[in-house]
């Protein structure tokens, strides 16, 4: 009966873990901190001003005279990753301004980008999650991830300075509810023999 109930705890983990978002990925912390200025309108720059455990701060800086829709796309490309298995990539982006910014998400295979839908974020440095869908990718030559900030410059009259966090998502709980269904099942084999 014992037996029993573990194979059942297993199987529900298994379960469980195969149901919840276990085909996400995202970048690592380095690949966060490599981040520099792809491309841009308004002739901003944009330079990293600190490095967290799970990413990196940045600000992005638009000259006085800037005025209209302006962005900047920042990220980092030659990446070389084969997210074969995967179907959507996460980031999380918390915007540390004073006043509102929009973001958004895109991944580039060398040919074709996906880009998430964009978001205008509240000063709030609340960590947002931005997915896209990969699948339309060739998900074995992943090239060019970059973060794209926008705004209507200047922002209340004064404002052409983003600033904002990028940071990698935590695995999430299907890994570990599909590392406790192994470990169940290889304490399971072990006290069976």
């Amino acid at each position: 009966m014992y037996k029993i109930k573990l194979v059942a705890v297993l199987t529900m983990n298994l379960v469980a873990a195969l149901q919840a978002n276990a085909a996400t990925v995202t970048l690592s912390p380095a690949n966060i901190q490599s981040f520099t200025q792809i491309s841009a309108t308004g002739s901003p720059v944009t330079i990293k001003t600190s490095d967290t455990s799970l990413g990196a701060g940045f600000t992005t800086v638009w000259g006085s005279s800037v005025t209209g829709v302006n962005s900047a796309d920042n990220g980092t490309t030659g990446l070389g990753l084969d997210w074969s298995g995967f179907d959507t990539f996460s980031l999380n982006i918390a915007n540390d301004n004073e006043h509102s910014w929009s973001f958004s998400v895109s991944v580039f295979d060398g040919t074709t980008t996906v880009t998430s839908a964009g978001q205008l974020l509240p000063n709030n440095s609340v960590a947002n999650l931005f997915s896209v869908d990969i699948t339309s990718l060739t998900l074995t030559a992943i090239d060019s991830v970059f973060v794209t900030v926008s705004a209507n410059l200047p922002i209340n009259g004064n404002d052409r300075t983003a600033e904002y966090t990028i940071n990698t998502v935590p695995v999430p709980a299907a890994a570990w509810l599909f590392g406790s269904a192994l470990g169940l099942l290889g304490w399971l084999r072990r006290h069976s023999a």
